[in-house]
Order: structure tokens, then C-alpha cells, then sequence
């Protein structure tokens, strides 16, 4: 329902209840799809490798072995994102006047539509994409119906850190460069 009606599903969605469910929900979905998309990268380029590589059979049992590890340790970096996400999304939404709810509100949402998108990845060649937009759309909408506050809040909340980052990054472009320009003169 969150996929194809969110916000309906966000306007029912509960917005107490304990962080369990939601939380099994977000890292089932996530981890699904990352790792069905990490066996897909390790072995599609198999075939690829057999030439080019001088020793491909070294090559794809490291890359086998770390993958174990990559798939052993998917839940615990998905908890450890959602938590650090929801905190982010909860800030943000705080900052721009739009928290009306608590953290637990937040977290549900964000929990909620990274595990409905989760499986998307799946999708050859597009999958990520697909995933990546659909992911900005149901958090923009789950935030303003479960926090009951203004779309324009949600989707700025949701903005805000890539906002940031890009400020920061021009910001730290331009002294840097402002330096080389200062030295080079």
C-alpha cells in the first residue's frame, strides 16, 4: 500500500507503537534488495573478468569472501542507517518548523517507505534510480501526513541535507580555490 497509495498509508500509519516493527520492516526490505543487487554485482562482471584479469579465479574468491561479509553485516549497517536517517530526517523537519510529532513518528515513516523501496533495487539497470526517486516522494509525503504539517515543510526537510552538503561543498570549492588562487599568484 505504501508503494502505491502513500498517502493513504501514511494517514492510517500509526504514529506510536514501539520501534520494533517498523524497524524489521525497514531493514527486511533494504537488505533484501541490497542483497540481491550485491549478488548481481559480483556475478555479472564475473563473465567479464575471465578475460582481461590475470588471475580471475583469485579475483571472484576474494570478491566471494567479502561478500559474506558485506551480506553477514547488511542488517546491523541497515539498523545502524535507519536510526541515523530518522535522526537527520527528525532534525531537519524540526529546523524548518515542521516536527509536530516525535522522533518515534519519523522513524516509522522513514522506516516504512526505506523498506517499501527497498526491493526496487532489484530491478536490472534502472532499479537504483527508480528506488532513489520513489524514496524522496514517500518520504516527502509520509513526513507531512504523519506529522500532519505542510508538504512544502516535508519536502524541504527532506532536501535540506543535500542542501547542506552542497553548501558546504561550494563553500569549501571556494576557499580552496581562493587559496590556490592566492598562492599561484
Amino acid at each position: 500500500m505504501i508503494l502505491t497509495r502513500p498517502a493513504e498509508a501514511f494517514t492510517a500509519m500509526k504514529r506510536e507503537g514501539g520501534l520494533g516493527e517498523p524497524l524489521i520492516y525497514g531493514v527486511i526490505g533494504s537488505c533484501a534488495g541490497f542483497i540481491v543487487y550485491w549478488l548481481f554485482l559480483m556475478l555479472l562482471p564475473s563473465a567479464a573478468m575471465l578475460g582481461g584479469n590475470r588471475n580471475p579465479l583469485a579475483h571472484m574468491i576474494g570478491f566471494g569472501f567479502m561478500s559474506i561479509f558485506i551480506i553477514i553485516l547488511a542488517p546491523l549497517f541497515a539498523v545502524i542507517g535507519l536510526f541515523i536517517g530518522s535522526a537527520i530526517l527528525h532534525l531537519c523537519l524540526m529546523i524548518v518548523g515542521g516536527a509536530k510529532q516525535p522522533f518515534e513518528t519519523t522513524f516509522r515513516v522513514h522506516c516504512f517507505a526505506t523498506g517499501s523501496v527497498g526491493p526496487l533495487i532489484m530491478i536490472p539497470f534502472c532499479g537504483g534510480m527508480v528506488a532513489g526517486v520513489w524514496s524522496i516522494v514517500l518520504h516527502c509525503i509520509g513526513l507531512a501526513r504523519a506529522h500532519e504539517t505542510e508538504t512544502g515543510r516535508a519536502v524541504l526537510a527532506v532536501f535540506l541535507p543535500l542542501i547542506f552538503c552542497c553548501g558546504a561543498w561550494l563553500l569549501m570549492l571556494m576557499i580552496f580555490g581562493g587559496i590556490g588562487a592566492l598562492n599561484h599568484h
